[in-house]
């Protein structure tokens, strides 16, 4: 046998004893898994505990040209302030293999010290009892079934409260919990089908008992499969689909499989339904008009929705919602059709581009990617515009809204607690970065913020150029709109050939307004992040920066490789990368 392991024959008391040394460990497995948030709770308060001792003994926040924060930068604290700013940073960089990347490094060493914590509990007591160790296995797994439907929850999370975080960042926890615990019941499986083959036992696999449990293994790993990167990017739906009906299905079967689960897979099962059951009520109906953008595949959906609901989203600027479209709006599908069917599985998230301060309209912008859910937004919008053409008043339609989610919630005070801020966009990222620019100017209008975004079409930047608000916008000389599409290849065209009319809209853009003089090629070009990024740390050594960006991948990866260079120099950075994951 493996190690000192062999089969032992046991008897009665000795096999109840296992099973109460077995339900023993599960639960300090389950149990352990509250260390890590006490020990972020504990650090918090230590924090909170320092800044108020601060408060009373009459300190003040220093401005970055002060020699205050000189001192405090060259003392101890300042030494350690920036040394554990530079590790956090190292610990957010991505892991890349092959050009692919395979999460953060902080997720790693989260992992592999949980694996490696959860291995020890498999151990420990175990003796030579190879039945013990196979069975530990599996019931150490089992037993983070509830934290792992924890950190998957959406609205009634409560580790996202106790660490003032989002469901999307704790969600890459919960991520990192399934392999772990998949690894786990991989040796669990691997070892009991080596005893049926070293004891001639195979036929136990027609057992009952075991078909449950080969079944749930089954459905893991088709969960995993279709979690993996390639084939959510192919079709986000089957992921969906198959992560909810297994979800549900497979606490049932390891129940089934081992009844001293049950405790532990009726929790993850509660805390799901209950979840569920929380969005179901904070989802409103509202009724929305969708129209396309002319020469663009962006759809602008304007939605009103109870004013109670909208209060909710003004002080959340950047905050994003999940969309769905409910049965009667879905007269595009027959009602016995799959794809009619399809919608009771649909809920994208989209960003809320603006809120209207006087109907409380919500606006939202999708760009046409080829999937169900904005091909149904275009049928919609196209059929809006036939009704109007007829004269016909049947534009608006119901569209389900839920939300509002997104790490804005746990955002530090970007006005008071940071010198300079930094948005920079990609496409319809805009729509977080804008909200997030408009409220921080309307809060301190001298307030030190930049705003980039990179379009590729003057027709993308229509939705947030026309309006009440857009002069404001347009004349504001921290907003940088750079043109990377047609625009910038056209440079050498001439000025008086024929332009479209989102060309004429954008013009305002391109004027330098101190010379008063027309720049139309100023901006026509890629922003070059690098020098962007250096202009942004010249003005001194002590200010505090914040630096948050949504847009392709390559934009953002890029944009953190130069803002780690100021990181590496000891520069207190904030950083956030808003996205869905998908």
């Amino acid at each position: 046998m493996i190690w000192n392991y062999h089969f032992i024959e046991l008897s009665k008391a000795e096999k109840h004893y296992r099973r109460q040394t077995l339900n023993k460990y599960a639960l300090y497995a389950q149990l352990s898994a509250l260390v890590p948030v006490v020990v972020i709770l504990l650090y918090r308060l230590a924090k909170w505990a320092a800044s108020t001792r601060e408060s009373r003994n009459g300190d003040y926040a220093a401005v970055p040209s002060s020699p205050v924060r000189k001192v405090r930068r060259h003392g101890s604290l300042g030494t350690w302030s920036s040394r554990s700013r530079r590790a956090r940073w190292w610990l957010g960089e991505d892991v890349v293999v092959a050009g692919m990347v395979f999460g953060q490094r902080d997720q790693w060493a989260v992992g592999i010290l949980w694996a490696a914590w959860l291995l020890v509990l498999s151990v420990l007591e175990t003796g030579e009892d190879y039945l013990h160790l196979t069975k530990r296995f599996g019931a150490v797994a089992v037993s983070q079934y509830p934290l792992q439907y924890l950190l998957a929850l959406k609205s009634l999370n409560p580790v996202v409260y106790l660490l003032r975080s989002s469901h999307e960042q704790i969600n890459r926890w919960h991520r990192v919990l399934a392999r772990v615990t998949t690894a786990l019941l991989c040796l669990h499986v691997s070892f009991y089908l080596n005893f049926f083959v070293q004891r001639d036992r195979l036929d136990r696999l027609g057992n009952p008992v075991v078909i449950a449990g080969i079944v749930a293994f089954l459905c893991l790993n088709l969960l995993l499969t279709t979690a993996l990167r390639p084939v959510r990017r192919f079709s986000y739906r089957l992921f969906f689909i198959i992560h909810l009906t297994v979800g549900i299905m497979m606490p049932l079967m390891i129940i089934a499989h081992a009844d001293s689960s049950k405790i532990f897979m009726v929790g993850a099962l509660a805390v799901f339904f209950l979840d569920l059951a929380s969005r179901k009520l904070d989802t409103v109906t509202g009724h929305a008009t969708a129209e396309s953008i002319p020469g663009t595949n962006l759809i602008k959906i304007s939605a009103s929705i109870p004013h109670s609901k909208v209060n909710r989203f003004r002080g959340l600027p950047g905050s994003h919602i999940y969309l769905s479209i409910p049965a009667a709006a879905r007269k595009f599908a027959s009602p016995t059709s799959i794809s009619h069917l399809l919608f009771e599985f649909l809920f994208n998230p989209f960003t809320v581009a603006a809120v209207d301060n006087e109907n409380g309209d919500l606006t939202l912008v999708a760009r046409h990617s080829g999937g169900p859910m904005t091909k149904a937004l275009g049928r919609l919008a196209h059929a809006a515009k036939s009704n109007s053409r007829n004269g016909t008043d049947e534009n608006k339609i119901p569209l389900s809204i839920e939300g509002p989610y997104g790490s804005v919630t746990s955002f530090p005070q970007l006005c008071s607690d940071f010198d300079r801020v930094l948005l920079v966009a990609g496409g319809v990222g805009a729509t977080f970065t804008i909200p997030i620019y408009r409220s921080i100017i309307s809060e301190n209008p001298g307030a030190r913020i930049e705003m980039v975004w990179a379009i590729r079409d003057a027709g993308d930047a229509t939705w947030a150029v026309t309006g009440k608000e857009a002069q404001a916008l347009l004349k504001d000389d921290s907003v940088h709109i750079f043109l990377t599409g047609r625009a910038a290849e056209s440079e050498g065209a001439s000025e008086g050939s024929g332009v479209g009319g989102n060309e004429v809209e954008m013009s305002a853009m391109y004027r330098d307004r101190r010379r008063n003089q027309h720049t139309s090629q100023h901006n026509r070009k890629r922003p070059d992040l690098k020098k962007i990024v250096d202009d942004l740390f010249k003005h001194g050594q002590e200010e505090r920066v914040a630096v948050l960006v949504c847009g392709p991948n390559e934009m953002a990866r890029e944009l953190r490789e130069h803002v780690g260079l100021w990181v590496r120099k000891g520069r207190s950075v904030w950083w956030h990368k808003e996205g869905f994951g998908f």
